[in-house]
């Protein structure tokens, strides 16, 4: 099947088969409504269920038409299927109350972020993370643009990456609250569209343009 003639939100896979990724916001907030659809989809089709590190769920092993039956009630439930490029959702841990180490509200910066930025477009590609410690165990201090948890606030770690050839993001200013953070990942944001030819990462825009210039121009 041509690319052009498959439906958004549906994936070509190497063995033939087809796709589907969706949304968990917070990697947490799947209503009991929704795994209730997921685990019916999941008997009926028989496909795989797969979590994903980026916090998202797979459908896996799926044909056309298993494909375009789940897509059309995942939707019909209100679950966000991925269709373009864009800032999707942050990944995040626990934070406060839940986990003992933490000393932020990681839910509600990770919401906040998520409800106003999330459909944002952008090029290939730039992640956002949050983690309620400098233990970073959403790895928030090796995404493009991470959000730590301090007593007094949020550091920002901007500029790193996963991969075979991992690094660690450079912290470059720190936050207090909700909207000072998106106001910074909006700016952020902005910088990077800006500069991004066809495919990178944030670490080489930041050196494309120099460190000192992304700060002023993110305002940091």
């Amino acid at each position: 099947m041509e690319p052009n003639t498959i439906p958004a939100g549906i994936a070509p896979q190497k063995d033939g088969s087809f796709m589907i990724s969706f949304e968990i916001p917070n990697g947490a907030c799947l209503s009991p409504d929704a795994l209730e659809l997921l685990a019916q989809i999941a008997r009926e089709h028989k496909c795989l269920v797969h979590v994903t590190t980026a916090q998202k769920i797979m459908l896996l092993g799926l044909n056309m038409e298993k494909a375009k039956d789940v897509l059309m009630r995942l939707e019909g439930a209100g679950i966000y299927v991925r269709k373009q490029r864009d800032i999707s959702q942050p990944r995040v841990c626990v934070g406060r109350p839940y986990c003992k180490l933490a000393m932020q509200d990681t839910f509600s910066l990770a919401n906040y972020l998520y409800d106003k930025l999330s459909r944002v477009p952008i090029a290939p590609k730039l992640k956002v993370a949050v983690s309620g410690c400098p233990a970073c165990c959403s790895w928030a201090n090796i995404m493009d643009v991470g959000f730590v948890g301090v007593r007094s606030g949020w550091k920002v770690f901007i500029g790193g990456h996963g991969g075979a050839r991992a690094k660690l993001g450079e912290e470059m200013a720190k936050v207090v609250t909700n909207e000072e953070a998106a106001a910074l990942l909006e700016r952020i944001i902005k910088v990077f569209n800006d500069n991004v030819k066809k495919k990178a990462r944030l670490e080489h825009i930041i050196k494309r343009i120099g460190t000192e210039n992304f700060k002023r121009q993110v305002g940091i």
